[in-house]
């Protein structure tokens, strides 16, 4: 019996197109876990839905950070006056030393001058404040102006200004050729230690005869010449007579000397009349 199906030839054009449909069916729709096959070859992470994720590419070593450098050692301060000691620190130790403080007899200083509890008094080259403060007691009615040209000498007086509630002391920063002390305000210009210190002496001290009042007085605490077991070494100082030569050509008169100091000369002078001239 013969079917009533009827079998018809296909087409080859047909066979070929059909072949090349389900291969680009094939790679649009991937494998059966819907990854194209050069994705697997790569690496990919499977994501929800479906659908492939690329893997990221993997982070570069951490480097592990280098230690920082240890700071730098701070240099040390200058000292601003030229004749001290550079090491600021060591010298300022050493002006308020003890050894150096019983050397300069404080007392023994306050004790001659015999000042007036209203006098004003002018500290030149004061340092860290040794006499300025013993000024200030003494003199509770008065004003001291404690001038230094350097700064951290200053910084130390008003340390012990405020840590020993002192109302009557004035720090003030001098220059090399000017203590800028009111004019005409002071009854004593006091200088220890310092004189030797001071650039072109007898200009400065004849400019220094503004500062004082009528009658004032300079007062001078200076290390006696030659070589000695404290203070400066010789060549530092002023030779014999220097100061005496100096003060006079400036315009000064002796008026009294002391012998209480075993390695300082203590002297007060005062300015020369116009008729003494």
């Amino acid at each position: 019996m013969r079917s009533n199906l009827t079998w018809r030839r296909i087409p080859s054009s047909w066979l070929a197109a059909s072949l090349a449909l389900a291969l680009a069916t094939a790679c649009r729709t991937g494998g059966p876990d819907g990854s194209r096959p050069h994705e697997k070859d790569r690496g990919s992470i499977p994501a929800a839905g479906g659908l492939a994720v690329p893997s990221p590419s993997p982070a570069p070593p951490r480097s592990e950070p280098s230690a920082p450098s240890p700071p730098a050692s701070p240099e040390p301060v200058t000292n601003r006056d030229p004749h001290g000691n550079p090491d600021l620190a060591k010298y300022i130790e050493i002006l308020q030393s003890r050894e150096r403080v019983a050397d300069l007899q404080v007392d023994v200083v306050l004790a001659k001058l015999a000042l007036p509890d209203d006098a004003v008094v002018g500290d030149l080259g004061c340092g860290p404040g040794v006499f300025s403060l013993a000024f200030a007691k003494v003199c509770p009615n008065g004003v001291v102006y404690a001038c230094d040209i350097e700064p951290a000498q200053l910084d130390q007086v008003r340390e012990k200004i405020r840590a020993q509630g002192v109302r009557n002391v004035v720090p003030v920063l001098a220059s090399a050729d000017d203590p800028h002390f009111p004019p005409e305000r002071l009854d004593v210009v006091f200088i220890a230690d310092t004189y030797h210190h001071l650039e072109d002496r007898v200009a400065y001290m004849q400019r220094l005869q503004s500062v004082l009042k009528p009658g004032g007085r300079l007062v001078l605490l200076e290390y006696k010449p030659g070589n000695l077991p404290v203070g400066p070494p010789p060549e530092h100082k002023l030779a014999t007579g220097v100061l005496e030569k100096e003060l006079g050509e400036a315009g000064y008169v002796r008026v009294e000397r002391f012998n209480t100091h075993p390695w300082h000369n203590f002297e007060i002078w005062r300015v020369r009349h116009s008729w003494e001239r």
